[in-house]
Parts: structure tokens; C-alpha cells; sequence
């Protein structure tokens, strides 16, 4: 009796290990080929599932970010009725569980600006960096946009930070300062250079 193949789940597996390679090597330098070697199947099968290395990589942007999401949601689930000060702390510790994970897409995502030929490629990032804005929006439940961006530079910042001087800074440390100035952040009062007499 032949095997029954998934299709979707035989997709979703090939993104998830063809991001390795990526991080590993750079999405500049990989090849199709490489990926094939990597997954441990035809160049064939490749194009079967997906069209060149570019829908590769767009699909694969897309399904780890919505992992990334269904993740954190599954965090939120654990710890339901918290506070702002929770949902940052919790946050923090969905960061530092993955965070050679979220140092490789940094790194990822740093090859893709600087060797960007077409252009189409950096959409496909900021498509990538509107799904994190949005869950960070959702778990924290928070509307205002400066605030979302301010946050999502922290993270992004800790995180490469702790590339370079890992015993400098901790993802504790950032969390335990965020959540005693978020209060002042929320309030708008730090943000708005109107109410603060600056026109």
C-alpha cells in the first residue's frame, strides 16, 4: 500500500528545515540545490513544491512567524487574566526561550537587506515584521502604533545586543525596567512632546 502523503505537512516541514541553512549561510548564498542537499531530497521535489528559492522563502517567512505567533498565544492561554506587566514579562520570556532562534532571523534578515536586488524581498520582510507587530499589539493589548514600534525595537535590540555582550544585558533586566516606566509609556505622557511642552 503506497504511503499517504500530507501535503501541507511535507511543505511545512521543508520550510521549517530550510530555515537552518538560511540562518547558517545567508539567504544570498544559498541555493536551491544547497536546499535540496540540506532537506535531503530532489531539486525535483523542490520545484514541486515551491517555484524558485524566492516563493521558498516567502512561504517560509510567513509559516515560522505564524508558529512564532500560535506560540506566544499558547503562552497568553497559560496565563489568562494577566496584567500588562505579566503579558510584558511573559513576552520577554517567549523572546528568551528562542533566542538563538530569534538571533539567526536577525542575522537572516540582515543578509536579505544587504544583498536585496529585486526589492521584493524587503516586502516580504516587513510583511514578516507586521505579524509580530500584531501580536505584540494583541498581547498586550495596546493600540497606540509609537508605543507597538518602540516596544517591538526593544525586543529586537535585546536580542542583538545579547549577540555581542551576552553577560551585559538580560532579557529579565529589560522586562523588570520596561514594566516599571510602561505605566508612564501607556499613559502617552513620554510620547507626546505635546504634553510635555515641546511643539
Amino acid at each position: 500500500m503506497p504511503k499517504i502523503v500530507n501535503h501541507d505537512e511535507y511543505r511545512a516541514e521543508l520550510l521549517r528545515k530550510a530555515f537552518q541553512l538560511f540562518a547558517r549561510k545567508g539567504y544570498s548564498k544559498v541555493t536551491i540545490r544547497e536546499l535540496a542537499k540540506e532537506l535531503g531530497v530532489s531539486t525535483g521535489t523542490l520545484y514541486h513544491y515551491f517555484e524558485n528559492k524566492d516563493v521558498l522563502f516567502e512561504q517560509m517567512v510567513h509559516l515560522l512567524a505564524n508558529d512564532d505567533v500560535a506560540q506566544l498565544y499558547g503562552m497568553e492561554i497559560r496565563n489568562k487574566d494577566q496584567s500588562t506587566q505579566v503579558a510584558i514579562e511573559v513576552l520577554f520570556q517567549f523572546i528568551y526561550a528562542k533566542e538563538f532562534y530569534f538571533q539567526s532571523v536577525i542575522l537572516m534578515v540582515c543578509d536579505v537587506y544587504r544583498y536585496n536586488e529585486e526589492g521584493h524581498k524587503l516586502s516580504v520582510l516587513m510583511e514578516w515584521l507586521n505579524i509580530y507587530r500584531n501580536a505584540i499589539t494583541d498581547h498586550l493589548q495596546i493600540e497606540n502604533k509609537d508605543l507597538v514600534n518602540m516596544l517591538l525595537s526593544i525586543l529586537i535590540g535585546t536580542t542583538f545586543q545579547r549577540m555581542l555582550d551576552p553577560q551585559g544585558v538580560t532579557f529579565a533586566q529589560t522586562s523588570d525596567m520596561l514594566q516599571k516606566v510602561y505605566p508612564f509609556l501607556a499613559s502617552g505622557l513620554l510620547l507626546d512632546s505635546k504634553k510635555l511642552g515641546n511643539e
